[in-house]
């Protein structure tokens, strides 16, 4: 018991760790790019992980307390079923941002109707499941959190195959983003991650509270792997490119700098103090400072002289 109870400990510490991670790597993408489609993904990685903590840990707390009140088993069986399912909305609004970040991703415009042909769509499904349960059409096994844990993998499978679509169908003749690039050599990857988990959780149970804790640790570390992936090929990026001589426009683009960031950067470099560059690029002293933090971020330096150096350093200049 002592054994089961510390397995289970460890393994909520090092998944909330994960989910952390993630959330972490994926804010401080949005936050340095502020690009839309990151903004996605950081919702995605937010609703995704509330489902965990509540559909996962909140389910087995659950049982912990239901073990003490010995209810008959019926009433037990029924209370495991529909307590889980209260946690569906975080896990469709996580689905359907994944969605959204796949086609933005690949450069599909979002369409008006997908919402409301989505959500609908899944929330009946769900609701009629749930009265055919209720109403004994469909027979839950002696095990109901194995019957639930499937059914929602089994959904959840079917949402990455659609997932894998416009990486597979994309426009030919549109311009791949770097990051499109990138998921393209990852993207099935991180699906047989998918399809691994989704595996584990059909035979969760098999060696008990092991089993359980393993197949918890695995779909928290595989759903961080799309912005841990952005993340470490962004670095090696950098990094294979560290010694290469560049012009300033081409140091903007690998930093993604935007055009007012770039005069900032250039002023900077020439010494000018945040007045003076506010006064020349007619705008205000706080909007320089915002410039200042951004681009502090993106280039990965906390002072003007790191920053100065490492143009010079990149460019000559």
């Amino acid at each position: 018991m002592w054994i089961e109870t510390g397995l289970f400990i460890l393994t909520f510490i090092i998944s909330a760790a994960l989910a952390v991670i993630g959330i972490m790597i994926t804010y401080q993408l949005y936050h340095t790019h502020q690009k839309p489609v990151l903004q996605i993904l950081l919702y995605q990685q937010i609703f995704l992980i509330s489902f965990f903590i509540y559909g996962i840990w909140g389910n087995i707390a659950l049982h912990e307390i239901l073990a003490d009140l010995n209810l008959n088993q019926q009433l037990e069986t029924k209370i495991a079923i529909f307590i889980p399912v209260l946690g569906i909305p975080f896990l469709i609004v996580s689905w359907f941002m994944l969605l959204r970040f796949a086609f933005a991703l690949n450069g599909f415009k979002d369409s008006r109707k997908f919402p409301w042909l989505y959500f609908p769509s899944l929330f009946v499904i769900v609701f009629v499941f749930s009265v055919l349960i209720n109403n004994g059409v469909i027979k839950v096994s002696t095990n109901p959190d194995l019957f639930i844990v499937r059914s929602i993998a089994t959904l959840n499978l079917i949402i990455h195959i659609l997932f894998l679509a416009p990486f597979v169908f994309g426009k030919k003749n549109k311009p791949l983003s770097k990051e499109v690039v990138l998921m393209k050599k990852h993207i099935f990857f991180y699906f047989l991650g998918v399809v691994l988990y989704s595996g584990i959780l059909w035979y969760f149970d098999v060696f008990g509270s092991i089993s359980e804790c393993v197949s918890i640790l695995i779909l928290f570390a595989v759903s961080i792997t799309i912005p841990l992936t952005i993340k470490l090929n962004e670095k090696t990026q950098l990094s294979t490119q560290a010694s290469t001589n560049l012009n300033f426009n081409e140091f903007c683009n690998l930093y993604e700098i935007s055009k007012r960031e770039a005069e900032i950067v250039l002023e900077i470099c020439t010494g000018k103090t945040n007045k003076a560059i506010s006064d020349k690029l007619f705008i205000t002293l706080q909007t320089v400072k915002d410039h200042n933090y951004r681009i502090y971020s993106k280039l990965g330096v906390k002072s003007r002289v790191q920053l100065t150096n490492l143009v010079r350093e990149k460019t000559g200049i």
